[in-house]
């Protein structure tokens, strides 16, 4: 389908640059014909593509009224027994939930493995739900991280309440990972004993990232921390501080040490380390981290297979006070962690651009699932 607009000026291109035909009708049709053949080729440069990330089909439901927050859920295609009528959709025949929840500035479909995300579920006899946080888009940056706790927690509640859902899993992209580990130890507790399974995609530090982009770092947090000091802490930053809205608080959040979001950074001490993520390892789920060798947004400098190696092992040591020991780690295999490690030597962030990322990553996913 192209744009009528579209047509036009390309048929009046075509006409204009194309020699007149001789007037006879044999030289006519052929001169048409060219004209109509090239107009076909040609146009498809024009056509949009179909939707990159893929095409969904289930249910879009409202979540939330105050404030009004939606999600959409697709759902294996069931077909009714001993009835002719065609495929329907039944959201409330399959218990098994897995909530995809993406990183700053995404939304529904946040990644280009959403589409084969969701053909694992329906294998499995998952759901895939994708819901709109308040911190969807660029609504992050006058967020939190505890405001998007509470309406995941709305979520779940309408999902048991409403699709019969009994298990959840949770899929988080970048900051989705901080989302996950946020939810895992400050959302409702019988939530969190539903959630069977949680994967972090790119658990990557935004403080460290934000050293890969130019700016007076330093000057823009002291001005957000002290405006937090001074109780203006929903006051916006400067346009030159951020390529988004942000807030000053939600900027001390993602780019200060220690800040609320930040749980990742590789300069962390092993104490520090199992302060933020210890509590994993208390609950009853399996997790894994899944850490992009070429992931853009993780400075150079940082050793990525260690970083994700340590990630683990606080998730798995439950705040028993041990130090990581690199060699003794590696050699070591617990009997059966809560926490595994995924390291994706030639992925990037989002795993748009190594050969089989995704399909490793999705088969790793799908074997926490089953």
């Amino acid at each position: 389908k192209v744009p009528p607009s579209a047509i036009k000026l390309k048929i009046a291109t075509t006409c204009i640059q194309s020699p007149l035909p001789q007037h006879s009708p044999q030289s006519s049709s052929l001169f048409y014909s060219e004209i109509v053949d090239r107009l076909l080729q040609e146009m498809k440069s024009f056509s949009t593509p179909l939707s990159p990330y893929g095409v969904f089909t289930g249910s879009l439901f409202q979540y939330s009224s105050s404030p009004s927050l939606i999600a959409f859920e697709s759902p294996p295609l069931t077909i009714p027994p001993k009835d002719d009528n065609p495929s329907i959709l039944n959201t409330k025949g399959f218990p098994n939930k897995l909530i995809l929840l993406g990183g700053l500035s995404d939304g529904p479909l946040p990644c280009p493995y959403t589409s084969s995300l969701e053909q694992k579920c329906h294998e499995l006899g998952w759901s895939l739900v994708q819901p709109i946080l308040s911190s969807s888009y660029l609504g992050f940056g006058h967020g939190s991280l505890s405001r998007d706790t509470g309406e995941i927690c709305k979520l779940m509640n309408y999902l048991v309440c409403h699709h019969d859902a009994e298990k959840f899993a949770l899929v988080g992209h970048s900051t989705g990972c901080q989302n996950s580990i946020h939810f895992l130890k400050h959302g409702e507790k019988d939530l969190i004993d539903r959630v069977s399974a949680c994967v972090l995609q790119a658990p990557v530090s935004d403080r460290e990232s934000q050293t890969l982009s130019p700016g007076d770092h330093a000057k823009h947090l002291t001005y957000a921390k002290q405006l937090v000091s001074q109780n203006k802490g929903e006051d916006f930053m400067p346009r030159e501080s951020f390529w988004a809205p942000i807030s000053a608080s939600r900027y001390v959040s993602l780019f200060d040490i220690g800040g609320d979001d930040d749980f990742f950074s590789s300069d962390f001490l092993d104490a520090e380390l199992l302060e933020r993520l210890g509590h994993v390892g208390k609950l009853n789920l399996k997790l894994l981290a899944v850490y992009s060798g070429s992931d853009e947004f993780v400075p150079s400098w940082v050793d990525k297979d260690l970083l994700l190696k340590r990630l683990v092992w606080a998730m798995n040591k439950n705040n028993t006070g041990e130090k990581f020991d690199d060699k003794r780690e590696c050699d070591k295999v617990e009997s059966d962690p809560v926490a595994t490690g995924l390291f994706l030597e030639s992925a990037n962030h989002n795993l748009s651009e190594g050969d089989g990322d995704i399909i490793r990553f999705v088969n790793a996913v799908g074997a926490l699932l089953k």
